[in-house]
């Protein structure tokens, strides 16, 4: 019985392969013919090597002649001609000794050129000298770090304070420290700019965050 539906399941083949129109019969064997043609050639030619000798290849490096890594450029290019400041970089700065109104800084309140703060750094330099950056993770908590807390503690009327050396490494660690997944988050609608960058892209363990005005900060325009 077996053999008898194997026979007609092979003639009804035979018949569709008649019945089937010509350009499509061709497109099958085509593809039949490049399949057979991948699976046995080869995946990749070997180039022939030619040994050359110490003569030659010494010809080959005195006729060889590097390209520039750069175009040529000449001297009046706005990249080789720098805008030079002279003095601090305050409200009022000296570009090319030209005084000029600063729109450029984040020195907003004109402390680089306080004269209280450049006491402050002198002494501190000759107390503790001068590094490239000044985090307790880098040299250790010092006692200025801890002088430092206390007073921001003080001044917050608050019981301990802590600082980072970064205002997005510090939002980037309390959050995922203070709140899990399924947690809601409150933040101010005119927040700082830290805080609305990582709010905006949450940590994978932190929770929904929402925005509140807060009270005394609708008249505030958004940082972002």
């Amino acid at each position: 019985m077996a053999t008898v539906a194997e026979q007609w399941v092979l003639v009804e083949m035979v018949q569709a392969l008649y019945e089937a129109p010509a350009y499509h019969l061709i497109l099958e064997g085509i593809l039949i013919l490049w399949i057979i043609r991948l699976l046995f050639s080869k995946t990749y030619k070997l180039q022939e090597r030619s040994d050359l000798t110490v003569k030659e290849k010494e010809e080959l490096i005195e006729e060889w002649q590097p390209e520039p890594l750069v175009p040529p450029v000449s001297k009046d290019h706005p990249a080789l001609n720098y805008n030079i400041v002279s003095g601090p970089p305050s409200h009022n700065i000296v570009v090319n000794g030209k005084e000029c109104i600063n729109f450029a800084s984040f020195n907003f309140l004109g402390l680089l050129d306080n004269p209280r703060l450049k006491a402050a750094a002198l002494a501190s330099l000759k107390k503790c000298g001068v590094g490239t950056c000044g985090p307790r993770g880098f040299y250790g908590t010092f006692d200025v770090h801890l002088d430092l807390e206390d007073r921001l503690a003080k001044f917050m009327k608050t019981e301990e304070a802590i600082i980072y050396s970064y205002g997005f490494a510090t939002i980037a660690s309390a959050i995922p420290a203070y709140s899990k997944r399924g947690d809601i988050v409150f933040v101010l609608l005119y927040r700082d700019f830290p805080v609305g960058a990582v709010v905006v892209n949450p940590p994978a363990n932190a929770g929904d965050t929402g925005s509140s005005p807060g009270p005394g900060r609708s008249h505030m325009p958004r940082s972002n």
